[in-house]
């Protein structure tokens, strides 16, 4: 029997009234003064009025039980999240003194309140950030002759030449969208240099003696994304996470030498904008090699040469940021990807800089009265503003702090049960002292309402007992503002100026009832357990912090032994969204893995063998005949071919359905031929030859097990398709520096113009 849904009375006040004055002529035909002036019409507009409120209260009252069925599974609706950004405090034209700004400091865009995660001590010192950008083989090519004479003292054997020219990083400008800088790929020793220069008001000697033994704070965003934040992946907490390297010159060596400084940050600035604190050193480690030959300035590992720049005369020392080194968790890793830093590692930098400070968009709510305690089970009470941070409510009964905890069923009873293995009044007393899961309330963020305990489970605020409470509020899209709008602050020391660098984010509205209908059927089918695959996809899809591109659940699959089923095994292979060294066949790192490890370790049943791992890829090389319909122009038509197989043996788009690559299913010629017949304006596919690593061509690539495809090398043509041994000669020869065995030195190169 189907469920139809109850048909509800839609009518309108007019509608009613137009129907009750229809009826007056057949009951009552003596009655011919309709106009509103007539008593009787004055009865009927109130009864029709009556009506429609009556009806309308009716309607509601399936949304209403919706409601209270919905509130009765106690799976609470998700609330606002509260936008983060960076803030700098600058000194721009004060003393120069360097001055203390304490935490949880108020600051405005417009109305929106924003607060201070950090203090910092904000030094009176300008700063800018240059890096050594390699030339382009062009330009090598006109500039090497002469510069291997001028430099052939550096070239001695397992050294080799690598030119570059200095770049200023630039701050991102109001209104422009965010720069983006690969300290890994963009720069030829992976490092960013920061210069701490002197005000132009200031001497050299004072501003450096001003900074000796003072606190750095600097603040780091790495690239976002057109969907936001780029988050790279997160390490589990229990693992030792790779920080940023950061470094100042150590003059006492003649050679490039580097002093280590000891970061302190509670963010992962590999993955998270955020802020780090550096102690400077002393007056004598605040220098640089300032008497270096012409020919060494800016050579191998010393600072970039800034001849001919405004900064050389106002330059106090050097910073050198530079990115960890990982390896690459993936199988497929090369020789040398494994010994270099991770790419996926590599920081795409959008902004940094010193006097920084981490901001959330928050108001605080220092002590607010609610109800006196009852005495009965199940008190609640609902907070004046919403929605609530997350771990920033305080709830003080009579003055004692009680605890907040997700479910009350977890609580223990108010008065200790008595058991027959309490002898004595002081063993009752003990048990009792040792609960302490008793002071309990739960917190729903979103509506602000606060639940206590029944007595059994959580205990009962006291009759008359004075509850306060202390929080955060915010939230939403309100405080997602543009570079240089936070620009007012409350309270600052004289000369200090405020301006958030780049844009807030993480700025989200609440989940509205629509959005929470159709979370909460997931939520009651998996429980955050693992059971079915349903429930591996649907809690590894939610995972945050990972950009995840495609997962497959594989039961019975023991990644050692992928063609027989292993009882008690599943493997979950995964691959991100993005990989900058190989982005036509994205594998995981081992951040990434242990990322999605730590979130689905506590969820799995304990007996199940879960592995988490990436694809095996088996290199692919393609070469292709077509015939082009008169009329169409050929270059167009061979580039979208191209383009049309390259997606259809990608691992995140291809196959027929264009879900990715299936498992287990062979690269055959027969299938690229049907896929690259689509493209408009192909009259025929004369011939596809299919090759795999020994050069040989065949009719197909046999993939198996975890194995995807990888399009090395791809070639279309009209004509006569060349041989499988011709594309593999045509790949691009590895450079000398590529050899892991030979060290690249930097060397400047003088831009023709300044």
């Amino acid at each position: 029997m189907p469920l139809t849904e109850p048909v509800f009375d839609s009518r309108s006040y007019r509608e009613i009234l137009n129907e009750a004055l229809a009826r007056i002529p057949a009951h009552n035909p003596e009655w011919t003064n309709f106009n509103d002036s007539d008593p009787g019409i004055t009865l009927l507009q109130l009864f029709a009025f009556m009506t429609e409120s009556i009806t309308y209260r009716a309607n509601l009252i399936p949304e209403r039980s919706r409601q209270k069925f919905l509130r009765l599974l106690d799976i609470p609706m998700q609330a606002a999240e509260a936008a983060s950004g960076l803030l700098t405090i600058n000194n721009p034209k004060g003393m120069l003194q360097a001055m203390t700004v304490a935490a949880d400091h108020l600051v405005y865009a417009g109305d929106v309140p924003f607060r201070t995660e950090n203090a910092l001590q904000v030094l009176p010192v300008d700063y800018r950030l240059y890096y050594k950008q390699p030339l382009s083989a062009e330009k090598t090519t006109e500039i090497e002759t002469l510069y291997k004479q001028l430099y052939a003292s550096y070239e001695v054997p397992g050294k080799q030449l690598e030119f570059y020219e200095t770049r200023t990083f630039t701050p991102p400008q109001t209104g422009a969208s965010l720069s983006r800088l690969d300290i890994g790929t963009d720069t030829v020793d992976g490092s960013l240099w920061l210069a701490l220069l002197a005000r132009k008001t200031d001497s050299v000697e004072n501003a450096r003696s001003e900074l000796a033994g003072k606190t750095l704070t600097l603040g780091i965003m790495p690239a976002l994304s057109e969907e936001g934040c780029a988050l790279y992946p997160r390490s589990p907490a229990t693992m030792d996470r790779p920080t940023l390297i950061f470094e100042m010159p150590n003059t006492d060596s003649n050679d490039a030498a580097y002093a280590r400084l000891t970061p302190r940050s509670d963010d992962d600035l590999l993955s998270h904008p955020g802020v780090v604190e550096l102690e400077l050193p002393g007056v004598d480690g605040l220098s640089y090699w300032d008497g270096l030959d012409p020919l060494e300035s800016g050579v191998g590992d010393f600072p970039p040469s800034l001849v001919d720049t405004d900064d050389d005369a106002r330059l106090i020392s050097w910073l050198r940021i530079r990115s960890p080194e990982v390896n690459n968790a993936s199988k497929q890793a090369s020789k040398k990807a494994s010994k270099k830093a991770s790419r996926q590692l590599n920081l795409p930098l959008s902004w940094v800089g010193i006097n920084a400070a981490s901001i959330v968009q928050r108001a605080h709510v220092d002590a607010e009265q609610l109800p006196t305690g009852t005495g009965e089970p199940d008190q609640t009470a609902t907070l004046s503003n919403t929605p609530v941070l997350l771990n920033s409510v305080q709830i003080r009964v009579n003055g004692e702090l009680w605890e907040a905890i997700d479910d009350l069923a977890a609580a223990e009873p108010e008065v200790p049960a008595r058991s027959p293995r309490f002898t004595s009044e002081s063993d009752v007393s003990v048990s009792r002292t040792a609960m302490t899961n008793v002071k309990v309330y739960t917190i729903d963020r979103e509506s602000g309402a606060i639940r206590f305990g029944d007595g059994l489970r959580g205990m009962r605020p006291p009759r008359g007992a004075s509850i306060q409470a202390i929080y955060d509020y915010g939230g939403g899209r309100q405080g997602s503002v543009g570079i240089s709008v936070i620009n007012k602050a409350s309270s600052l020391p004289e000369g200090l100026k405020v301006i958030n660098p780049v844009p807030t984010w993480g700025g989200e509205e609440g989940e509205s009832l629509a959005q929470a209908e159709q979370r909460i059927p997931g939520v009651i089918r998996h429980r955050e357990r693992l059971v079915s695959r349903q429930d591996y996809e649907e809690i590894t899809a939610a995972i945050p912090g990972v950009d995840l591109g495609r997962r497959e659940v594989l039961p019975l699959l023991h990644p050692q032994q992928p063609f027989q089923d292993s009882m008690g095994v599943v493997s979950l292979l995964v691959i991100p969204r993005n990989d900058p060294v190989q982005p036509e066949a994205p594998a995981p790192d081992s951040l990434f893995l242990e990322t999605i490890c730590a979130y689905l370790e506590p969820r799995r049943i304990l007996t199940t063998e879960l592995h988490v791992i990436g694809p095996e890829y088996v290199p692919v090389w393609l070469s292709i005949s077509v015939d082009v319909i008169p009329g169409y122009s050929v270059s167009p038509v061979l580039e979208t071919v191209r383009q049309q197989v390259r997606n259809f043996l990608s691992p995140l788009i291809g196959g027929f359905e264009a879900k990715g690559w299936p498992l287990n299913k062979y690269v055959e010629a027969a299938e690229i031929s049907a896929a690259a017949a689509r493209v408009p304006g192909v009259a025929k596919i004369n011939q596809v030859l299919v090759g795999d690593v020994s050069g040989e061509t065949s009719s197909a690539v046999i993939i198996e097990g975890l194995q995807l495809p990888r399009l090395m090398m791809l070639e279309v043509v009209t004509g006569s398709a060349p041989s499988i041994e011709e594309i593999q000669g045509q790949q691009p020869r590895v450079a000398d520096n590529d050899d892991p065995n030979i060290q690249s030195t930097p060397v400047p190169v003088i831009p023709q113009e300044c």
